[in-house]
Parts: C-alpha cells; structure tokens; sequence
C-alpha cells in the first residue's frame, strides 16, 4: 500500500469516506443510531473489491485522522494498486473536497463517495463534474443511493476501465449555485439551500426547524427525510425534473399557501422525527432563475450552516443543471456484463 496522491497509470477509481458522516448532533436528538467507523471500514472494503473486479487497476481512498482507509485495508487481497492519500488535518468537510481534486487531478475516472449529503456537497465542491457513485452513509440521504458498496464498486470500476461507457451511463445531477453579494467565493448545495434564523454556524447541522425561514430545493420527495421534506410535502420535484421550488415558511392563510386544506403541515425533518411546519408561500423554479434570500440569519446548505448573512446583506441561489455526473450502478453493471458475457438469447449467434 502507497500513500500517493500524484498522477496515477491505468484506470483508477477514487474512494472518499467521510469518517464525520452520520455521527452528527441529528442523530443524538432524533434517536437515530449513528454511523460507526466498522460500518464505513466495511463498505470501503467491499467498494475496492467491487472497483477492481470491475476492471479498475488502482483504487485512490481519501486519507482522515480515524485513518478508515488504512484499517479499511488491512489484510485485503486485490490484484490492483491500492494508495491511501495524505489526509488534509482539517477533520471538516473541507478533507473530502480536498480529496476530491486531487482524484481529479490524478485522472481519476470514477469516483465512489460514502456520506450523506453534505459529503456528496463536498465531492462537487473539490471536483463539480466529478463521475460520482453517491453512496448513503450520512444522517440524511436524499442524494445519495442505498446499493450495496460491492455493486457500486463494480459500477466505478467497470466506468473506470471504460467497460461501461461514461457518455451513456451517466447524468448531470442538478446543483444549486449560491452567491453571497459582495464575497468573492461561492457555494454550492445538491439538496437545498435554506435560510435560518442566527447569527453563527455553530454545530452546523439543523436540528431545530421551527427556524427556518426559507428554502429552496432542487430535490424534493416525498420519501425524503430532511429540510427538503417539507418542501416535498406542498410541491414535489424529482432528481431526475428539471428546475427546483421555493418555500417559504410562516403563517398564511390557506390561499397564500396554494395548499386547498390548509397553510400546516407536517414532514419528516429528521430520521425518526416529524414536525409542524405553518407554509406562506410556494413557487416552482426554471433552472436559472434567481431566489434573493436577505439576512440576517445563516444559509445552510444540505442541511449544514455554512454562510452567516448579517443585516441587510443577500445571496442570490439559482437551482442549475450542471452538477456531478451520477453513474447509473445498474448501468454500468449491466454495460460491462453485456461485453463479458456476450451470449444473448437462447439460440442467439448460431
């Protein structure tokens, strides 16, 4: 085993395993059981595995204090090179967007990320077209798929070798670009983009949602858990739809809401946790057309308080369609069997 981050020979799939990732204070407050190391060291095993009987030859895995890719190897036998990268020191999320440009940079064709949404924000934001296997290990999942880690190894590994082909098998996920006025570096969310009373980031994750303001969403359904589900509950929007909504909480009357029964209702906010939301206004968005939320109060993004507005100052979110390249698992599996199993229908070639 290496620990190299440089320019890598042969298709090569990247491994980003968020060791924060379903441990935050959600989970605590929601009764939720959190995520443990053993769980993300198994599943970064059997994505390896998975990357190289797909036809990867090299398998880059991000590098963290809770060293999960090292133990993650341990006694594994692959018939590939398998580099563990040097951790960044930030133990934030900033080490998965780290990571993520140096897979871009090192020719990395795939990339398999273990997270829930804000690992999958993370991934964009170091590498915005990255080919992306998003798999569900966070607190909340709207983004990310629930596969197996085998599977979604084999998948990157055959994208990787070019055994599955990448213009076909993939799509542009949708992205929501956020602009602080006046700041020189923008954000990016792939859920929603909310507005929360407050003054500081804090823990960053959003527990209490009796705080929310507003909220624009690019994914939006109604199996899912989170901010997103309460914009789900008045106006659904598919991964797969263009555009977004835009929601505004607050009391109103049952017209002002667009809603025939009523301006309350209720979501799933967090795993094991439904709250009342009273709802003031509902829009559909194009992609491209602009939201001005005004401070004061914090914008989260996927869920996490990130950019702090004070008084009088905005940012303007715009819901694009030009995000990560999600590879299609079934996909790709099925486009590399096709070429290694080329039988056909009984009878087929005679």
């Amino acid at each position: 085993m290496n620990r190299a981050g440089g320019p890598v020979a042969g298709p090569a799939v990247g491994i980003v395993a968020n060791p924060l990732a379903g441990k935050d204070v959600r989970r605590l407050t929601s009764g939720a059981t959190p995520v443990s190391d053993a769980v993300k060291i198994g599943a970064i095993r059997r994505a390896v595995v998975g990357a190289i009987e797909g036809g990867a030859e090299r398998v880059l895995i991000s590098g963290d204090r809770a060293r999960l890719g090292e133990r993650a190897l341990v006694g594994l036998a692959v018939d590939g090179h398998l580099d563990v990268l040097e951790p960044s020191g930030w133990n934030t999320g900033r080490d998965s967007q780290i990571a993520a440009a140096q897979f871009r940079d090192a020719g990395v064709k795939a990339v398999i990320a273990l997270g829930g949404d804000g690992t999958q924000r993370d991934v964009a934001t170091g590498w915005r077209a990255a080919p992306l296997v998003p798999l569900a290990v966070g607190t909340n999942n709207v983004f990310p798929l629930q596969i197996e880690a085998t599977v979604a190894g084999f998948a990157a590994g055959a994208v990787a070798s070019g055994q599955a082909n990448a213009a076909e098998v993939t799509s542009a996920a949708k992205i929501i670009d956020v602009a602080p006025q006046g700041r020189r570096r923008s954000e990016a969310a792939l859920v929603d983009v909310c507005l929360v009373r407050g003054a500081f980031v804090g823990a960053r994750a959003i527990w209490d949602v009796a705080s929310v303001n507003e909220i624009v969403a690019a994914i939006a359904e109604p199996d899912g858990v989170g901010l997103s589900a309460i914009a789900a509950a008045v106006a659904p929007v598919r991964r797969d739809e263009p555009g977004g909504v835009h929601v505004r909480l607050g009391c109103a009357s049952a017209h002002a809401a667009g809603m025939q029964n009523g301006g309350s209702i209720r979501a799933a906010v967090m795993p094991g946790s439904y709250g009342d939301l009273d709802i003031s206004h509902c829009e559909r968005l194009r992609f491209g057309q602009p939201v001005t939320l005004c401070g004061p109060g914090v914008l989260t993004l996927d869920g996490e308080r990130e950019v702090v507005l004070e008084r009088g100052e905005r940012a303007q979110v715009t819901v694009n369609p030009d995000g990560p390249r999600v590879i299609d698992v079934g996909a790709a599996v099925a486009s590399a069997q096709r070429q290694r199993y080329p039988f056909g229908p009984a009878g087929a070639g005679r």
